[in-house]
């Protein structure tokens, strides 16, 4: 991996207004360009944390909803005064196009030497596995999502990335700051005695997010341990296309309702196939689910793989039914105090990897000082 791209976060020239910041509190906006009151999801979990946890470092303005709702928001929060005064922009980008509205905003804010993190958390349009042009608009977006990235890039003091690899993808050789999904706090529950249940967590319609290969792999597997469960948690819509009768069940839950369900599983599963995108992407569940404190079966798409084998959290496998149907009868067969030794181990890397530390790497960046116990004033249509 080329770390020379990588900026570390002291170094992306942001200390413009330093001086003026040393005596006051500091304010940020945070703009995500999906709403926040609409459920949690992808990147809304991501999101939400990142909310929560600058808002007790500094004093927080929040700009959330898609176009339509971010054009009136930003607007108003314009030409209210509302940017006197600001220490600093964190732009969290969405997987559609952003509007004019946004490259306005955000170029009058460095206009007016504020400085401006844009998070680019994905690249779909460029990846045909992941989006198919198959209308006109959908053709349109694809073929404009470049350059639209790199406008956002052009209004932006710093960009930041889930992985270097994304960020060559849409930014090419621009320094990033990686700011990789982050892990809540551990989740103490122990499993059952006698549990041999395996979870998913996230959109189990698609193949290009291993679900149905992880549903025949199941399958499989349940011939040589029959007691063996697999529990998909999506959100309405994402379900499975053909579901067996017997060893999967399907829920919609989030939350604590998805802690619910530990106490009978023995282990979490991430089932991508390999591909361009997936061998860059990483995935949000997968911080999340070290937090559940179970080994992780994953398959070995690169920046994945890293995370489980750098945390000697999990095992690793082909991305192929047979080899994840062999990868699932070896978790099972693993003893449980190995099992825990694992589970031990990812509780290890969530704490390593807690939102908190991304987000004093947000504030690192734009050279804000953190300090606590101030809470998020939101505009837009989180409000």
């Amino acid at each position: 991996m080329r770390r020379d791209l990588a900026a570390p976060t002291d170094s992306t020239g942001l200390r413009e207004r330093a001086d003026q910041r040393r005596d006051t509190v500091p304010r940020l906006l945070l703009i995500s360009m999906y709403p926040l009151d609409q459920g949690l999801w992808g990147p809304t979990v991501r999101i939400t944390h990142l909310r929560d946890e600058l808002a007790r470092m500094v004093r927080l303005d929040v700009i959330a909803g898609y176009r339509g709702a971010r054009r009136l928001a930003l607007a108003r929060y314009a030409f209210g005064g509302k940017l006197r005064g600001l220490d600093g922009i964190y732009v969290e980008s969405s997987s559609a196009l952003p509007s004019e509205m946004d490259i306005v905003f955000l170029g009058l804010a460095r206009l007016l030497r504020i400085p401006v993190l844009t998070f680019i958390r994905d690249a779909y349009q460029l990846f045909p596995e992941y989006y198919t042009a198959n209308t006109p608009r959908r053709w349109l977006g694809a073929k404009a999502f470049l350059p639209a990235a790199r406008a956002l890039s052009a209004v932006s003091t710093a960009m930041a990335a889930p992985s270097l690899g994304l960020a060559r993808a849409v930014l090419g050789e621009r320094r990033v700051v990686l700011i990789p999904p982050g892990s809540r706090a551990p989740v103490g529950v122990p499993p059952e005695s006698g549990a041999s249940g395996l979870l998913f967590v996230g959109n189990a319609r698609d193949d290009v997010q291993g679900a149905p290969r992880l549903i025949e792999a199941v399958t499989r597997a349940r011939s040589h341990h029959e007691p063996l469960t697999l529990t998909i948690v999506c959100r309405p819509g994402e379900e499975p296309k053909k579901v067996p009768q017997d060893g999967v069940r399907v829920i919609n839950a989030e939350g604590s309702e998805i802690d619910a369900l530990l106490p009978k599983m023995i282990a979490t599963v991430i089932a991508r196939p390999r591909n361009a995108y997936n061998d860059l992407a990483v995935p949000v569940k997968l911080f999340d689910y070290l937090a559940m404190g179970r080994p992780l079966l994953v398959t070995d798409c690169t920046e994945t793989a890293r995370v489980v084998l750098e945390a000697g959290c999990g095992l690793v496998v082909n991305d192929s039914a047979a080899a994840i149907a062999e990868g699932i009868v070896e978790m099972v067969s693993i003893p449980p105090e190995a099992r825990k030794r694992m589970g031990d181990a990812a509780h290890r890397a969530a704490l390593a990897n807690s939102w908190t530390k991304r987000a004093e790497t947000i504030l690192a960046t734009l050279d804000l000082r953190p300090m606590s116990g101030f809470g998020a004033e939101e505009s837009g249509s989180a409000t």
